[in-house]
Parts: C-alpha cells; sequence; structure tokens
C-alpha cells in the first residue's frame, strides 16, 4: 500500500538523501540543511514536502513553497509553489506523481496552486491538467558607466538607458515594512503579496542579501520591489527579482534603478516577470529581451551560463485578480552554490 503524507522533522535526512541519489548528487538541497529548513521548514518541526512510501521505502519526493509561510495573514490568499519533485525511476507505481499532486491539492488550502521554471517539454501536461502556461518576459537596462563585461552584443548595439521620470525608491527596513499598511500593495494579483511577505521572504533570508525599496508618487501608487545583485568573474549585475502593488510605478523606476546600479557598479539590470504591462518598462528606458536575439544577458549566474534562457510558468487558480509571477516566486531565486553549513 502506498503512503503520501507530509515530511516529519525527523525525516528531512531521508529526503535529503533521496535528492542526492535520485535526483542530482551534491544539490544544494541534499546538503544545506540550512536551506532546506528555512525553504521548507515549519513551525511544528515538519517540513513542505510530501513523501511517497511502500513498505518503508521513500518512493517519490513533493516539495512545495506556500506563501502565507512568509506572511501568515495570506492565508486566506495561499499560493502554492511547487518545487523539486521526483519520483524514483522505474519504481513500478503507474500515476504516482500525480497522485502527490492530487494528495498537495488536499492537504494545504490554496487559492492558487503553481511552478515558476518548468522543463520545456511539460507546457502539453500542465494544460492538460488545467494550468494555464507562460514563458517569463526579460526587460533590462544597461548603466553606460560601467564597462560590458557580462553582456553580449552586436557591434553599433545603442544599449537601453535608464530615462529619469522624476521617481523615488525608498530603503524598507523591517520596521518600515512591518508599518506599511499591507492594503497599499496587497492582494492586487495572484500570488498575493503583503509588507510583512516581504520582510521575512527577503530581509531574512539567511543566504542573499536582498534590498527592499517603495516606490510611491503623484502619478502612481505604491509599489515593493525586491532586488539583490549577481556577481560573475567580479562583474555585477542588479536583479529585480520581485515586486507588488501599482504597475504604473513601473514606468518612474528609470532614474532610481540607474542610482542603484550605480551604488553598486552593477553593468545592468534586468526584470524578469510574467503578467505586467509593457508600457510601464519602456517609458523607464527598458528594453525587453529577445531570447532568440543577437543581445546576450545572462540570466544564471550559479553557475554562470553565458546565454538567454527561456523560462516557462504554469499556474492554476480561479481566483479574479490577475496573475503576475516574478523571478523570486517559487524556488526560482534559490541559491544553487553555497558555503554549505
Amino acid at each position: 500500500m502506498i503512503e503520501i503524507r507530509r515530511c516529519r522533522g525527523d525525516e528531512v535526512d531521508r529526503v535529503m538523501t533521496f535528492i542526492d541519489r535520485h535526483w542530482q548528487r551534491g544539490h544544494v538541497l541534499a546538503v544545506s540543511r540550512a536551506l532546506m529548513d528555512w525553504q521548507h521548514g515549519a513551525a511544528d518541526g515538519s517540513h513542505d514536502y510530501l513523501i511517497a512510501q511502500q513498505d518503508g521505502q521513500l518512493l517519490g519526493i513533493l516539495g512545495y513553497i506556500a506563501t502565507r509561510r512568509f506572511d501568515p495573514q495570506l492565508a486566506a490568499h495561499n499560493t502554492l509553489w511547487l518545487a523539486l519533485w521526483k519520483i524514483v525511476d522505474g519504481c513500478g507505481v503507474a500515476g504516482l506523481g500525480l497522485r502527490m499532486l492530487g494528495a498537495l491539492r488536499e492537504v494545504e488550502p490554496h487559492v492558487a496552486l503553481a511552478v515558476n521554471g518548468i522543463n520545456k517539454t511539460h507546457p502539453p501536461m500542465y494544460r492538460a491538467l488545467g494550468y494555464r502556461v507562460g514563458e517569463w518576459q526579460r526587460f533590462f537596462l544597461v548603466n553606460p558607466q560601467r564597462p560590458r563585461r557580462l553582456i553580449q552584443a552586436p557591434p553599433g548595439w545603442n544599449p537601453p538607458l535608464p530615462r529619469d521620470a522624476g521617481g523615488t525608491f525608498i530603503a524598507m527596513t523591517e520596521a518600515s515594512l512591518r508599518d506599511l499598511d499591507p492594503a497599499r500593495v496587497a492582494f492586487r494579483a495572484t500570488p498575493g503579496k503583503t509588507p510583512v511577505y516581504f520582510l521575512h521572504r527577503f530581509l531574512r533570508h539567511p543566504f542573499y542579501r536582498y534590498r527592499v525599496f517603495l516606490a510611491e508618487g503623484p502619478a502612481h501608487g505604491a509599489a515593493l520591489y525586491a532586488v539583490r545583485v549577481a556577481e560573475h568573474a567580479g562583474a555585477l549585475a542588479l536583479r529585480v527579482v520581485d515586486f507588488a502593488g501599482d504597475a504604473a510605478a513601473i514606468a518612474y523606476s528609470g532614474a532610481p534603478l540607474a542610482g542603484l546600479m550605480e551604488k553598486t557598479q552593477a553593468e545592468f539590470c534586468d526584470f524578469a516577470h510574467l503578467g505586467l504591462p509593457e508600457a510601464p518598462f519602456l517609458a523607464a528606458g527598458f528594453a525587453r529581451l529577445d531570447p532568440d536575439g543577437p543581445v546576450i544577458v545572462p540570466h544564471y549566474f550559479e553557475p554562470f551560463l553565458a546565454s538567454n534562457s527561456r523560462v516557462w510558468c504554469a499556474i492554476r487558480t480561479d481566483a479574479a485578480a490577475p496573475t503576475v509571477i516574478c523571478r523570486a516566486d517559487g524556488d526560482q531565486d534559490r541559491p544553487n552554490l553555497l558555503p554549505f553549513r
């Protein structure tokens, strides 16, 4: 008989060993208990993994990340992000993976079930399961004050430069995020996010150093940005990894992002998403990256890959709010190379 249930705290080592043996030798979640606990650990000691076993043998795992873990107030707007999902090759149990997915829908109340970064061959499967599938759009700005070491472009290329529309960013602390009225930025999209979500998801991350900024002004409503700097061989990139609030604020982000690029000495700034309108990006000076075009703006830094990368995502929801997916949703902005501990 197959047993499918949540992973208890005393079973985490089994899951990590399973990842190492059946997914990828030396995978970050197979060797870093600190990252495993932060990304999937629950207050009661259990972990946000379903395990499937038969006669004591582990046959499959399904990891997930619930948005409510970063703010309990999101429980009524909870989105479940599928993470590491693996069934033992040749286990002999037909449909076990889908059975685990069905069990997850029963275990965790949610308004949306989503995955950020799916195998390029899997969109038909997700569509058959009732998901909407889409591809990230990547927009980018170039810092003209820095040498071009990461971006590859043909001779004579005119890089997209920030435009100053008078916008400003306010750096947020844990205290200022707690004090920010969540109604100003929350629940305008699926997945829903709050200032407290940004606090716990970004400012308290145990490995990456994120910064969170509030944009507001007379021409647009409030919006929160989460950013971090990525590095390769001494060259730096500023990455907008999450956004919540009024999309009109993006049109006024050119000057603030230019200031951040100069302060961090970043060569470029990129903003990957699905669901935001294009016009505000163009107004700020961004260009949309053609993944098949001659300009290469690297996406993967751990390990570094000097190529454009297409990223697909899928979501299943009946929520009325429009879907907006950003880089940091799910496990896409997870560390892959760590000083393991």
